[in-house]
């Protein structure tokens, strides 16, 4: 149970209401996910939220699979239940398969090991104008 509750829309003001419904029509798929319905308690940061996360996840540059992967791997990280829930499945909606899923997982589970031991080591950086420029080569 989140430690701020919910804000159902029939609670909701109208301006938390054209927001809500803002939601719904585009990445909400018609409903408002529980985290923006706590953020409804102030309009103000709802907005931001949901201004901040179209900037990033329906412009620029990057393919939107390649968004939706570090946004699966970051609620992952994260612990994020519902994000884990929800991009795994937007993942699998755009063709990832489970199969590929697992990989990511194993990309992460030996990024996220392999920094433990180096950390818990206090081990420098060791990547030397070499190394840079053989791996900048072509």
């Amino acid at each position: 149970m989140p430690t701020i509750p919910l804000l159902p829309e029939s609670e909701a003001d109208d301006e938390v209401r054209a927001i809500y419904e803002q939601i719904k029509q585009t990445f909400g798929k018609g409903s408002v996910p529980a985290a923006y319905q706590v953020l409804g308690h102030n309009p103000a940061v709802l907005k931001a939220a949901i201004e901040n996360r179209a900037s990033i996840m329906e412009q620029g540059q990057l393919d939107p699979l390649l968004k939706e992967w570090i946004a699966w791997a970051s609620v992952t990280q994260a612990n994020n239940v519902f994000g884990i829930r929800m991009h795994t499945a937007r993942l699998k909606k755009l063709g990832i398969t489970n199969a590929q899923i697992l990989e990511a997982l194993s990309v992460l589970q030996y990024f996220d090991g392999i920094s433990t031991l180096i950390n818990g080591l206090a081990m420098d950086d060791d990547v030397t104008p070499d190394v840079m420029d053989y791996l900048s080569e072509g």
